[in-house]
């Protein structure tokens, strides 16, 4: 006689609890932490209510309102030419500078020029030979000039309007003459020999030969 198999008695269903479903768990939590756009200070408001659109117009999130203000053109009036401070001030200059070079061409003109001798003469005598002349108050120069010397300066030995010069000292012969010019507006100046520069200095020339 054969055998029958054992029997295994059933194994119990455990019930599986089923996956909750995305929607219902995941909404508590969005509500818990979701983001209400709009809502932050100083942004416009999307919604009026949580969830509920608003109906009303929203200002944009840009502005048409510039920055800066809009300049209004104005019309200048361009100033005249003699109007202008810089055109006043070189006209001013100009005016100085042509007021100073007339008075500078009046002085030249009408200046007397250095004190210069009147009456020269010359008087020799057995020892020694006198020179005289008339002319401002001032200091006079004496030199005695002979071609091809260098002119001997006497003006130590004038008192006044003459000089008294001893044939003893050598300082003069017969050859020579006396050139007579004031002091301080030929000061530094070479001694005259020529008509022309003494007539430029001022200064008189008189000779031993024309000795009365």
């Amino acid at each position: 006689m054969s055998e029958s198999p054992p029997v295994v008695p059933p194994i119990p269903s455990v019930p599986v609890p089923s996956a909750p479903s995305p929607s219902t768990s995941a909404a508590p939590s969005q509500q818990r932490q979701g983001t209400r756009l709009g809502w932050d200070p100083g942004q416009p408001a999307l919604y009026e209510q949580w969830g509920v659109q608003s109906q009303t117009p929203k200002r944009a999130m840009g502005s048409d309102i510039g920055v800066l203000p809009e300049l209004e053109r104005t019309e200048t009036t361009r100033r005249p030419l003699w109007r202008h401070p810089a055109f006043l001030v070189s006209a001013a200059l100009a005016l100085i500078a042509v007021v100073i070079g007339a008075v500078l061409v009046v002085r030249a003109v009408t200046a007397e020029g250095p004190p210069s001798p009147s009456g020269l003469a010359v008087q020799s005598g057995s020892g020694n030979v006198r020179v005289s002349w008339k002319g401002d108050d001032v200091a006079w120069s004496v030199f005695v000039v002979e071609p091809g010397t260098k002119p001997v300066d006497v003006s130590r030995l004038v008192r006044g309007t003459e000089v008294w010069i001893p044939k003893s000292s050598g300082l003069y012969d017969a050859d020579s003459c006396f050139v007579v010019r004031a002091t301080a507006d030929n000061q530094g100046k070479s001694v005259p020999t020529d008509a022309g520069a003494l007539s430029d200095q001022g200064a008189k020339q008189v000779c031993v030969g024309d000795a009365g």
